[in-house]
């Protein structure tokens, strides 16, 4: 599972009991995708280490090319979520926020964050209006947790988040 998670682009569909490490794995494929997006610096550029060794610069991430989607089914656990990805992607400049009915983010605040984490409804109204649109199209990686809410009331709205 990792490697497909790490090192491809296929669709994965995760479905393991609570402590399994589904979260993990999604860490996984968000790194692969911080992975496309890292800026090469020149060969010539090195820097000194603290031993005074010469290192090549690892590189930056093009915060701007991508947005990853983390869709919750609650808005307690968008809370959970966005915590927990803030501190993990936080040292490498992401900037994770929470989008569901309690909080709403402006253009510059969607502009500025790489990964949101919505519910479903909230993510349905803002794909459907124009402005929502535009970030669409930067997307590169959704997640969903408790896909199995297919099944249930609010499965139309994640049907439908599923197929734009």
């Amino acid at each position: 599972m990792a490697d497909v998670a790490l090192r491809s682009s296929e669709n994965v569909l995760l479905c393991a009991p609570t402590g399994a490490g589904k979260t993990n794995v999604a860490m996984l494929s968000i790194l692969n995708i911080l992975a496309q997006y890292r800026k090469e610096l020149a060969d010539d550029m090195m820097n000194e280490d603290e031993s005074g060794k010469a290192s090549k610069h690892e590189g930056t991430l093009d915060l701007s090319a991508f947005k990853i989607i983390y869709v919750a089914p609650m808005k307690a656990l968008v809370q959970e979520v966005v915590k927990n990805f803030s501190k993990r992607l936080g040292p490498y400049g992401i900037q994770v926020r929470e989008l569901s009915g309690d909080s709403s983010l402006t253009r510059q605040q969607i502009s500025e964050t790489q990964m949101i984490v919505t519910t479903p409804e909230k993510w349905d109204i803002v794909t459907r209006q124009g402005e929502g649109r535009a970030y669409t199209q930067l997307v590169r990686l959704v997640i969903i947790d408790e896909i199995h809410l297919l099944h249930d009331d609010r499965g139309p709205v994640l049907e439908s988040i599923v197929a734009r």
